[in-house]
Order: structure tokens, then C-alpha cells, then sequence
């Protein structure tokens, strides 16, 4: 078998010469293989330095010798050093390493400028040689070697397929000046003509490649124009050489996309970010960074599957189904073949969308949220980039509204960014939106998702977005995103299935023992999330007992997911407080609420009155808010928290009025009442009617009119409070805990300045009245104790004044999610400190703590657990002392003890009927 060597090498750093090599590598590749006899083997190497190349000839003996890079002209060829440095090899040494090797080589391909120099030296030596008559497009030397490999794979000579080559840039040519399509054919080797007039010094692309023949019995050299056979050119050569152009130019514009995305330059309109809003904005950063790659990305790609295989002494065991673009070339190529497919890619190029594709478990958000990593480590350089987030349209159907309001509350709810700061973000440009899950979207919603979002980048035209999608289900929808590009993740093959397999070592013995013997099981772990999986369940397992866990090919995942479900729960010592089956129905019944309310993550704290099962569960949600905070209750319908207050002018100046009458009638009120009230204590321990009839008039007036004042002054600062702040949410129910924080300021506020109103304004009163009835200052010790006594009062009544107005400020959050969590675990359906079950339920891989919240280990995962209907866990009306037993899953003959299935009548064995 013949063997072709492609060599490159790019110093300058100006040519994308390892792209370059892998692509034309792989399209040699495909052709062979499409060969019934393959004749050639392809072997690259890039990066070759002078000393390489001597040891590459020697240890491969290529026929053919193909160099990609930077021609010197007479002086040589451009290779580098170690440092990665221009070093050059001269012509000279080019002539005596062809020949050494003469009597192997038959033809060499240098594609490098000016090269025709080095084709004429070593032709001395071997039969053929191809140069460049002068400098050439990349994409046109690309599409010759295509043409030329193409033709040779089909067995014709070296001669006819220099021919097809240059025919090959010729029809590209053509076809990017709309001259030529595959439905028209190609006439070009009729004639070549120049058609711009003021390029007819320009030599066209297809006569640079020359060809030099060792034979002194015919012309020395010749080019294509100079050719006296002509090739015959078939409609299936045609259509092989639009295929490669339409690949080559699909995968150049994924990666370029890949590669620049979310390097738009901002408008000349943006401001450059305040001191305030920079800080902003890396608190926004941090927190997709920590939420996102630390939390959810990294362990997915390393810790987990190394840790529960065993494998920390082998870390490149372990299977990273997506990495960086530039190593997805046979992906692309896949991707490619998938797409040509359907209409998409007719589709790419019209928008600043790039489509994720794949199959459930195939990578999808692992490739997403590793743009965003590339995307924060580059913002984080200059923050005046624009910021990644990452989201989940899940949560657009519930109320389907327009995708900027969307994001607005999004952008609150998962990254506490206030609207004062996200909206004008988006209309500069300043976000990258990172969107998964629009197959997540109710299918009855998605085309209306689709076109929302398309309606959002019409008006927001400097935004760039990804979306990721299953292939289905986008495929399936009337409805298309107006895409800048789209790739499909890739099913892993079945040579790095069993590689990684190798790599684990002999407790996977009986699994790739079993793969091996069924195709279909091979194909199915193919997916590296299944893949992974039944790494991490079915260790030790033989060929025998797999082959019964999946003897039904309709239950594969039921059964690899419960299987999955029990191997987990076993890693670790069983905990009393988490019996299995109790683990089994919280996490039902969670994974159920997730589904049902479009969330992907769950955070404690925003658990809200929806999630009550019936009509009389409401009904004592709202009893029980009223008996625990009796003024404090709110009767909203969602529970609103509080996590960050301060002050903004804006705000205030938009409220003032109205605050501050609301706070001048209720002081006043307030005032009136408590002054009264102190009047007829005073009057009844003094037991002076008289006192009261003549002063307390006078007491009443000047103390409401104390506290109208200083009730006005209060509501006219409390009109400009508002969150600004994008808060850190770094650990579980922590916008509860932040809530009853604020919560508990505001009420020790409250009591103290309106204990200290109600002590000053009583002791000038007192001191007023008490001169007005006696015409005699009161004596020290009085005064003091009364001014204590009424301070010790007012403090009081400040405390409850402010628990009642301190309800929007997390005091009705407080309760009603106490309240809420009570009915929960009363019913059974939650434990009774949830963060701690769910961090049990992280360390056991069924879900993943990030941030502040949880999701599920997968989203195929969450959905098996909506699907599971375990037997109901009994309600918790006070603590259990010991674990529930669990409820048999059959049925016991009372005749001969058969276990029967739940279902069944009669006894399978006997045919006693089952009580």
C-alpha cells in the first residue's frame, strides 16, 4: 500500500496550516475509503523542523510527499526550529534529501509560494513534482490537493490527476463568482477567461499549479492551460468537489464562529463601564464562573467519573466526550453529513445564532458552558467585553412573554441583576446569551420561542446567542432561528468506547465482553453520558447478568437509570435518616415539581405556594400565614424575597409624594392613638380628671402631629429603598436567610427610633403639662422614670409598627416559606432539612450542588425520576423515631409462598387466588 506524507510547518503563525493539514487529511481519507481496493495510506505531521523531516522520510517511505507552508523562493523552504522559530532549509539540501529517498518517492506537492523553484530541483531525482508558480489562495491550494487525491484514489496517474486538480480550483472558482453550480455542470475546461479587464495581468488560480516530469524526452514542464489531454469530467467528479468546497466551507465558518464568538465589537454609543457598574459586572461574572464551570462544568468533565472509577491515577481514562473546536474535525465532518441533511443548512449565515445539536446525552451543555469558560476567562482580561450567561428557556413557557422581559427576570431571579442594570446591558450588546434547553420548552410553545427569539435579535442586533437543542426536536419545528451556524455533537465511536473501556481496566471485563457480542447494546453506548453511566454501575458485573439487565430492549434506560439509582445510594454507607425508598419519592416528587414548573435548577428558597398539591392545601397555607403572622401576612401570591436594600435617588423622586402622605397619615394615627393612650394611663394612676379634660386635648394634637412628621419623614426615605446590588447566592436557602436579615433590621430599627420619638415627645409634653396644671416643674426622678417608662413603651410599639410595615421587607417571605416547607413535610413530600438531604443526594451523584442551588446529574436523569411512581412515603405529623418498612413490591401466596407480581389474581405457581 502506497503512502502519502503530508508535512507542514508555520513558523509566521499566519496560516491556520494545522486546520488545513487535518482537513485535507480526512478528505484523502474519505475517498480511499470509498475505494473497494484502498491503495493508499495518509500519514500527517505538523510542526516539522529540519531534523524531522529526514527521520519522517526514513521512517515512512511515502510515494508521495506533500509540504504545506511558507516558501523562501530560490533560498528554499520555511521549517522551524525548537522555539518554534523560521528556520530555513535551502533548496540544495531539499535536492539531497529527495535524493536519498529517490527510489520511493514518485511525486512531491509543494504548496507554499514561488515553490515551481523547489519542483524544478528535486524532479532531477524523482518522477514528478507540483509547485506554485506564485502565491495562492489557501482555499484554491486546499481544493487542488482534493482534486488531485481524488483523482489518484481512483486509480488514475499522477499526470491526469494534476489535471483533475486544476479543474477542481477551477470549479471553485467558478462557483464563488456564481458562474457554475452542480444542477448547471461545469464547462471551464472549454476555456479560461479573466473577466475583470483590469486583471488580465492576474494569473487565475487554476494555472498556478505547475507540474515538472522527470523525462527528458518530453517538455520539461507544463502547466494546466499547456495540457494536451483534457480530463473527462464527470457529473460524480463535480459533485465530489462541491461536496468538499460545501464542507470545507462549513466547517471554516463553524470554527471561525467557535472561535470569534462574542468578540463583536461595541457600538460607539457605549459608555465605557462606571467604577460602580465594573464591579457589577464581575460579581455577574463570578457568579455564572462559580454556578456554571466550577460547579457544574469541571466536575461533570473530571471529578465524578474519576472518583467513582478509580481512575486518579489514570485521568486520561476518562471519557470527555467535547473538547476544544479545533479537535472536532471528524466531528465536524459528521456534523456536516447530519446537517446536509435538512433544511438547516440552507439556513446558516442569515443571524448571530449558533445552533447546538445532538442527541439526549451527547454533550450538548458540556460544549456549551465550555464556550462560556473560553467566554469568562476572555471577559475576565477586560471587562468591558461582553458578559456570558448562561440560561435555560425552559422557564419561557410559563408565561411566554417577550424574550427581553424574559431575560430581565431571569437575569433577577438566577443572577439577583436588577433591571436597572440588565436592560441597559442589552441594549448595548453587553451580554453573550448562552441558551440551552430550548427542546425543554413545551412542544406546544417551542415554535413561538423560536420566533420571539428571532424577534428579540431584530431589535437587539449586537447580541450573539447560542442555543442547544435535541435534533428531533428542533427538526420537527415550522418555526427556524436565523443562525450564524450550526453544529451536531457526535455519538462517540465504537473505537473509543472500547478504549476507554481498556483504559478502566478489568472490572468493566464483562460489559465490553457483552457490547461486543450485541450491536445494538454497542450503539446504545455510544452516547457518553450511557456510556458513562454504565461505567459507573455495572462494575464487577459479568456478561450473563448484563445480558439479563437488558434482555428487554424497550426498558434499556428504565433499567440502566434505577440501576444507576441503587449503585449510587449503595457507595456510601445507608443513612438512617435517608432510607432508599424515601430518597427515591423526594426526589420523585421534585423531579415532578422541576418538570412540571420548567425549572433545571432548583434553589430552596424559591419554592413557592404552586407547589401545593389541592384546593384544601391552600386553604391551610393561608390559615397557617395567618395564625403566624397575624399583621405580618401578606396575601400575594408568590412568595417575594429580599436579599439586598438600598437607597436610589431615581426611585425616591417617583415615590415621594406618595410615601410620604402614606407615612403622614399613618404617623399621625399612630401618634393620635399611642398619645391618647398615655394620656389615660397618666390620668388613671394619677386619678386626676381634671388633668385630662384640660390637657390631654392638647397632649393628643402635639404628639399626633410629632409622629404625622416623623411618619412622612420615614415614608419619604423608605420611597427610594430598592435592590441594586448584584448579590452573591453561594449557599442553600441564603435569599431566606438574607430576607429574615433584612427582616430583622428593619424591626430593631423601627423600635428604636420610635422608642426615642415616643421618649422625647412624651418628655416635653409631660414637662409642658405638668407646668401648665401645677405652675411647678416636675421633679427629676418623676420626669426620668416616665420618660424611661414611655421609651421602654415606644420601643415597643415601634417593634410591632415594624414587623407590620417590614412585611415587604422579608417578613412575609419568612413566614409564608416556613409555612409552606411545614405543609410540605407534614404531607411527606420534602425532608425536613432539605438542604442537607440534597447535599446527600450531590454526594451520591443524583444531583449536582451549584451555587446556592441543585440540579439533577442529568436532565435524562431528572426525567426518569418524573416518570418513577415509588410508593408514597407516610406524612410527617411529629419526628419519626425509626424508618418506615417498606412496602413489599408483590404479592405471597398463602398456599406455597410463591412471590407474585402486584397485578396478579392467581398465584403463577399454584393458582391460588391472592388475597
Amino acid at each position: 500500500m502506497k503512502k502519502i506524507l503530508v508535512l507542514g510547518s508555520n513558523p509566521r503563525r499566519d496560516l491556520q496550516l494545522s486546520r488545513e493539514i487535518d482537513d485535507l487529511t480526512q478528505a484523502i481519507e474519505r475517498k480511499i475509503e470509498q475505494q473497494k481496493h484502498q491503495t493508499y495510506r495518509v500519514v500527517s505531521r505538523n510542526a516539522v523542523r529540519p531534523g524531522d523531516l529526514l527521520q519522517l522520510l526514513r521512517e515512512h517511505k511515502p510515494q508521495i510527499v506533500h509540504f504545506c507552508g511558507h516558501g523562501a523562493g530560490e533560498r528554499g523552504l520555511l521549517l522551524q526550529d525548537d522555539q518554534g522559530r523560521e528556520q530555513l532549509v535551502s533548496t540544495e539540501a531539499l535536492v539531497h534529501a529527495f535524493e536519498y529517498f529517490a527510489q520511493d518517492i514518485e511525486c512531491s506537492v509543494f504548496n507554499a509560494c514561488s515553490s515551481y523553484i523547489q519542483a524544478e530541483a528535486v524532479v532531477k531525482h524523482i518522477d514528478y513534482a507540483i509547485g506554485m508558480s506564485e502565491e495562492i489562495l489557501d482555499r484554491a491550494a486546499y481544493i487542488f490537493a482534493v482534486g488531485f487525491y481524488t483523482a489518484l484514489a481512483d486509480g488514475d496517474s499522477i499526470e491526469r490527476a494534476y489535471e483533475y486538480g486544476c479543474v477542481a480550483v477551477h470549479i471553485q472558482m467558478e462557483n464563488l463568482n456564481g458562474k457554475t453550480s452542480r444542477s448547471q455542470g461545469f464547462s471551464g475546461i472549454r476555456k479560461f477567461e479573466i473577466i475583470d479587464p483590469n486583471e488580465r495581468n492576474i494569473k487565475p488560480e487554476h494555472l498556478k499549479p505547475i507540474l515538472r516530469k522527470k523525462n527528458t524526452q518530453s517538455p520539461a514542464s507544463r502547466n494546466h492551460s499547456e495540457s494536451s489531454t483534457k480530463p473527462d469530467v464527470t457529473p460524480n467528479f463535480i459533485d465530489t468537489i462541491f461536496q468538499e468546497i460545501e464542507r470545507k466551507e462549513y466547517k471554516d465558518i463553524v470554527r471561525d464562529i467557535w472561535n470569534r464568538f462574542g468578540q463583536a465589537l461595541p457600538s460607539k454609543s457605549v459608555q465605557p463601564p462606571t467604577k460602580h457598574e465594573y464591579r457589577q459586572r464581575k460579581i455577574l461574572l463570578e457568579k455564572v464562573k462559580n454556578f456554571w464551570i466550577e460547579g457544574f462544568l469541571k466536575p461533570s468533565l473530571y471529578a465524578d467519573a474519576a472518583i467513582h472509577l478509580k481512575l486518579k491515577k489514570r485521568p486520561d481514562a476518562v471519557l470527555r466526550p467535547f473538547t476544544e473546536i479545533e479537535a472536532l474535525s471528524v466531528e465536524l465532518d459528521k456534523s456536516f453529513e447530519e446537517i446536509q441533511q435538512t433544511n438547516i443548512y440552507n439556513q446558516i449565515g442569515q443571524g448571530n445564532t449558533l445552533l447546538i445539536l445532538g442527541e439526549p446525552g451527547s454533550g450538548k451543555t458540556i460544549a456549551l458552558l465550555q464556550l462560556a469558560q473560553r467566554l469568562i476567562e476572555r471577559t475576565q482580561g477586560d471587562l468591558s467585553q461582553p458578559i456570558p450567561v448562561v440560561l435555560n428557556l425552559s422557564s419561557w413557557a410559563k408565561k411566554r412573554q417577550a424574550i427581553e422581559e424574559w431575560l430581565i427576570e431571569e437575569l433577577r431571579e438566577k443572577y439577583q441583576v436588577p433591571k436597572q442594570l440588565s436592560q441597559p446591558w442589552m441594549k448595548q450588546g453587553q451580554l453573550v446569551l448562552l441558551l440551552d434547553g430550548l427542546d425543554e420548552v413545551q412542544e406546544k410553545y417551542r415554535n413561538d420561542c423560536v420566533r420571539a427569539l428571532n424577534q428579540f435579535l431584530a431589535t437587539h442586533d449586537m447580541t450573539e446567542m447560542v442555543v442547544c437543542s435535541r435534533v428531533k426536536d428542533y427538526e420537527a419545528l415550522t418555526e427556524r432561528l436565523q443562525l450564524s451556524s450550526a453544529i451536531c455533537i457526535q455519538p462517540i465511536s465504537p473505537k473509543q468506547v472500547y478504549e476507554f473501556l481498556e483504559n478502566v481496566g478489568d472490572s468493566l471485563a464483562g460489559l465490553k465482553t457483552l457490547l461486543q457480542r450485541d450491536a445494538e447494546l454497542e450503539e446504545f453506548a455510544q452516547t457518553p453520558l450511557i456510556l458513562n453511566i454504565m461505567s459507573v454501575t455495572y462494575q464487577g458485573w459479568s456478561a450473563e447478568e448484563l445480558l439479563q439487565e437488558f434482555r428487554s430492549p424497550q426498558n434499556r434506560y428504565q433499567n440502566l437509570f434505577d440501576a444507576y439509582i441503587e449503585r449510587m445510594l449503595k457507595l456510601r454507607r445507608a443513612s438512617a435518616k435517608y432510607p432508599k425508598d424515601k430518597v427515591k419519592h423526594w426526589l420523585s416528587w421534585l423531579a415532578k415539581r422541576m418538570v412540571n414548573e420548567s425549572q433545571t435548577v432548583f434553589l430552596i428558597e424559591k419554592m413557592q405556594p404552586s407547589w401545593l398539591k389541592n384546593r384544601s392545601e391552600r386553604i391551610a397555607y393561608r390559615i397557617g400565614n395567618l395564625l403566624m403572622g397575624g399583621l405580618i401576612v401578606d396575601f400575594s401570591r408568590e412568595i417575594t424575597l429580599v436579599e439586598k436594600v438600598s437607597w436610589s435617588w431615581q426611585r425616591a423622586k417617583s415615590r415621594l409624594m406618595l410615601e410620604l402622605i402614606s407615612g403622614l397619615i399613618s404617623g399621625l394615627i399612630l401618634g393620635l392613638l399611642f398619645a391618647l393612650i398615655g394620656v389615660l394611663v397618666e390620668a388613671t394612676l394619677n386619678r386626676d380628671l381634671a388633668f385630662v379634660l384640660e390637657f390631654g386635648q392638647f397632649v393628643v394634637v402635639f404628639s399626633g402631629l410629632i409622629f404625622g412628621v416623623i411618619g412622612a419623614l420615614i415614608g419619604g426615605l423608605s420611597s427610594g429603598l430598592d435592590s441594586i446590588e448584584v448579590e452573591q447566592r453561594t449557599t442553600p436557602n441564603q435569599g431566606i436567610k438574607s430576607s429574615a436579615k433584612i427582616f430583622t433590621m428593619f424591626v430593631l430599627t423601627c423600635g428604636v427610633i420610635f422608642g426615642l420619638i415616643y421618649g422625647l415627645t412624651y418628655e416635653l409634653t409631660y414637662e409642658l403639662t405638668y407646668e401648665l396644671a401645677y405652675e411647678v416643674t416636675p421633679g427629676v426622678s418623676t420626669k426620668s422614670s416616665a420618660v424611661i417608662g414611655k421609651s421602654i413603651l415606644g420601643v415597643i410599639v415601634g417593634l410591632i409598627g415594624g414587623s407590620i410595615l417590614g412585611r415587604k421587607y422579608g417578613g412575609a417571605a419568612c413566614i409564608h416559606h416556613f409555612n409552606l416547607r411545614l405543609i410540605l413535610w407534614l404531607k411527606g413530600r420534602i425532608p425536613w432539612n432539605y438542604a442537607r438531604f440534597l447535599d446527600y443526594a450531590s454526594q451520591h451523584l443524583l444531583m449536582k450542588k451549584v451555587g446556592g442551588g441543585y440540579i439533577f446529574y442529568h436532565r435524562m436523569l431528572m426525567e426518569h425520576f418524573a416518570q418513577i411512581n415509588p410508593v408514597a412515603a407516610p406524612s410527617n405529623p411529629r419526628p419519626i423515631a425509626q424508618p418506615s418498612t417498606p412496602v413489599p413490591n408483590y404479592l405471597t401466596c398463602s398456599n406455597c409462598g410463591q412471590k407474585n407480581p402486584t397485578d396478579n389474581k392467581f398465584c403463577n405457581k399454584c393458582g391460588t387466588r391472592l388475597s
